[in-house]
């Protein structure tokens, strides 16, 4: 029996139908089966393995101590009873040796000199005139117009005419150096640190006026006990610690001779350089180098700190990693020193070491 066009039609729908229905089976299943198969572990962070490296620590002995002037100047001035009528600096102000610094009213003292420089003159006249009559009796004294005691009075004359002039000349130098006085200069160049001279005020002589830092140079004086200035020597290299982190490179100028009976310390004079940016009278601390050796190290990164100690992971032949307590001591540049517990040829996390 043949079959109809129409029933060809309904034969083919149905084998493509089954065809489809197999395909999505098969795929299906296939997708099944990749669901189920079992992942490999992909590493979720990774570490590096280091060796403990032979390094130079700086042994430091800490202290602390104040920014002090190395050289503080009180300037003062020798007039008194004279009032100030100019002030020229304040404090902060840099100033050259020889500055004027503060002026007084002088009108009365510049009177008493022109008085002065008068009777100075008068002298030498009275001077010259006895000079003149004492020459005059010597050149005739064999003559007989004046007699033995003539001739001695006009020597007297002469010589007492001589010390007037000198007197006069001693009193008119006083007066200037008083003068002198009303102006007060300044010693050495530097810094103004102090200023108590006001306008107005009536100089007293030995008041304080102004206080100088000396070329403005400052020092670190740090307070070490005494079995620590034995190791410590002039040019010993130093460090001072600032706030920010940033730290100074310095030396030690000099040592203090002698121990306070008290705290049994002493002093140790650290010279700072130009523009560290510290001021007078400031706290800081810092660390003075005393010597250097050779130790063990390990990045900074592979020591754990556990209830306190320090530990790190080191790892044996069969790569398992354990953790190992050790002893440290100085750290700089990233480094940590190893003091006891870790051999040299030893195998240690380095990266990562707080994820294992």
């Amino acid at each position: 029996m043949k079959s109809t066009p129409s029933q060809r039609r309904i034969l083919f729908a149905c084998i493509g139908a089954i065809g489809l229905g197999a395909g999505a089976i098969a795929l299906f299943g296939k997708e099944g089966a990749a669901a189920q198969a079992p992942k490999k572990p992909v590493p979720s962070i990774t570490v590096n393995i280091v060796e403990p490296a032979a390094a130079t620590f700086a042994r430091q002995v800490a202290a602390t101590g104040t920014i002090s002037p190395r050289d503080e100047l009180l300037i003062g001035s020798d007039a008194s009873g004279v009032r100030l009528t100019e002030v020229l600096v304040d404090v902060g102000s840099i100033v050259r040796k020889g500055q004027l610094l503060a002026r007084a009213d002088d009108a009365q003292l510049q009177a008493q000199l022109a008085q002065q420089v008068a009777q100075v003159k008068q002298a030498q006249a009275e001077s010259a005139q006895a000079e003149a009559n004492l020459e005059r009796a010597e050149r005739l004294k064999d003559s007989g117009v004046y007699s033995l005691e003539t001739v001695q009075t006009r020597r007297t004359s002469a010589a007492s005419a001589s010390a007037k002039v000198e007197l006069a000349i001693a009193q008119r130098r006083e007066l200037e150096i008083k003068v002198a006085h009303t102006r007060v200069h300044a010693p050495a160049a530097g810094v103004v640190s102090k200023r108590t001279a006001t306008v107005g005020a009536v100089v007293q002589q030995g008041n304080e006026l102004f206080r100088l830092i000396r070329d403005g140079q400052l020092e670190w004086r740090a307070e070490l006990p005494n079995h620590s200035l034995a190791k410590i020597e002039e040019g010993t290299p130093a460090r001072i610690l600032l706030d920010d982190g940033r730290a100074i490179e310095a030396s030690v100028r000099l040592v203090a001779p002698t121990i306070d009976t008290a705290t049994r310390n002493g002093w140790v004079h650290v010279a700072l350089p130009r523009g560290a940016g510290l001021k007078a009278g400031g706290h800081a601390r810092g660390e003075i180098l005393v010597s250097s050796a050779q130790a063990l190290a390990v990045p900074e990164a592979s020591v754990l700190t556990r209830d306190g100690y320090p530990y790190v992971y080191t790892v044996g032949p069969d790569q398992v990693a354990r953790l190992t307590k050790i002893e440290t001591g100085a750290r700089q540049q990233g480094l940590v020193e190893v003091s006891a517990g870790l051999r040299a040829e030893a195998r240690v996390v380095g990266t990562g070491a707080g994820f294992v």
